[in-house]
């Protein structure tokens, strides 16, 4: 026959483990709440990454143009004499 503990409660050891489980878990689940951002916010990126790109695309644009026009210059320049 077996007896059973009338004091029966989980160790210490599996008492913390869960704890920290638990801890763990509910910060996972909290992060991104947290760390929300605001439309507003999300729409202003966005703009600022667009404009970002036209400007990556217009710079060599603008270098490519400068050189055509100084190449023009050149041809002009040698026509004329």
């Amino acid at each position: 026959m077996s007896a059973i503990p009338v004091d029966f409660r989980p160790k210490p050891a599996k008492r913390r483990f869960w704890h920290g489980f638990a801890e763990r878990l509910d910060a996972l689940i909290a992060y991104p709440a947290k760390h929300a951002v605001s439309e507003q916010e999300l729409r202003r990126v966005d703009e600022d990454i667009k404009r970002c790109r036209q400007l990556m695309v217009k710079k060599p644009q603008q270098k490519r143009d400068a050189k055509f026009a100084r190449v023009t210059a050149a041809r002009e320049a040698r026509i004329r004499g």
